[in-house]
């Protein structure tokens, strides 16, 4: 029986679901989610703070009510298995001789919650995941009101195998603007946990590029896409259903973290 033909988006390939152990007891403490960034031939695996460490960023309590700090992530990557694809599970450690693995901000470590964790290039030896910097996309800014998405795993869910859901949401704050001094920005979501560390991406439809209204040789008429940045979390109020803000960090934030470490 010849196999079933299905179209997938190709963002969809960038986005990873993890889950943080204690190796020692083969405990799981958290899900997440997170993604890979490609510089100078090297592959980073990105994701937050806060999943790597199993700590608030400010108060640096523990998040889970176990207070264990994970020394272990797993992933599970699409790999090409002749004539077949298959998921296979990965570990990483996140210590060596007890010093961290990951990078942190160089300026504002924990601060901004996104670290960089180099994986060796066997781990993607026919695997299928795409580096999310290997993608195309266009050169527009980001706009208040654009329509974001938001690739991971909310209660640990799934789109088919082991594909991300697409939550979508909107730009909230004025994407050139710092908030709290930090390069991050908020967008309008109903986000849930297992999406820390998740790719967020902007779509738009429509005319693009255009000048005082009038179109230029550098006007795009149909679909347009771009990289936001990681998503870290919600603003947290009295309930889930408070302000519904999720906190994003801008892409940029991942070139400062790699390039402290050269």
């Amino acid at each position: 029986m010849k196999p079933r033909e299905v179209n997938i988006d190709p963002l969809s390939y960038c986005a990873i679901p993890l889950e943080m152990y204690f190796s020692e007891t083969n405990q799981k403490l958290a899900d997440g989610s997170g993604f890979i960034y490609v510089n100078d031939n090297n592959n980073f695996l990105i994701t937050n703070w806060h999943n790597v460490t199993g700590l608030d960023p400010t108060t640096h309590k523990p998040l889970g009510a176990h207070g264990g700090t994970p020394d272990m992530l797993k992933l599970k990557l699409l790999v090409q298995t002749k004539p077949f694809i298959k998921w296979k599970s990965f570990g990483i450690s996140l210590y060596e001789n007890k010093e961290k693995q990951w990078i942190e901000h160089p300026v504002h470590k924990e601060k901004v919650d996104v670290i960089a964790l180099k994986i060796t290039t066997s781990i993607l030896d026919d695997s299928l995941v795409r580096p999310i910097n290997n993608n195309e996309f266009e050169n527009f800014k980001l706009q208040v009101s654009d329509d974001v998405f938001i690739l991971g795993f909310p209660y640990r869910l799934k789109g088919g195998g082991n594909f991300p859901i697409w939550k979508r949401g909107s730009v909230a704050t004025e994407p050139d603007l710092e908030l709290d001094g930090l390069p991050k920005l908020l967008v309008d979501t109903a986000s849930r946990p297992g999406m820390s560390g998740s790719l967020v991406i902007y779509r738009r439809t429509g005319l693009h590029g255009l000048d005082n209204g009038m179109p230029t040789d550098e006007t795009i008429i149909g679909n347009i896409q771009g990289f936001v940045g990681i998503y870290s979390g919600r603003i947290q109020g009295k309930s889930s259903h408070d302000a519904q803000l999720g906190i994003v960090w801008k892409a940029s934030v991942i070139d400062e973290i790699i390039k402290s470490s050269e």
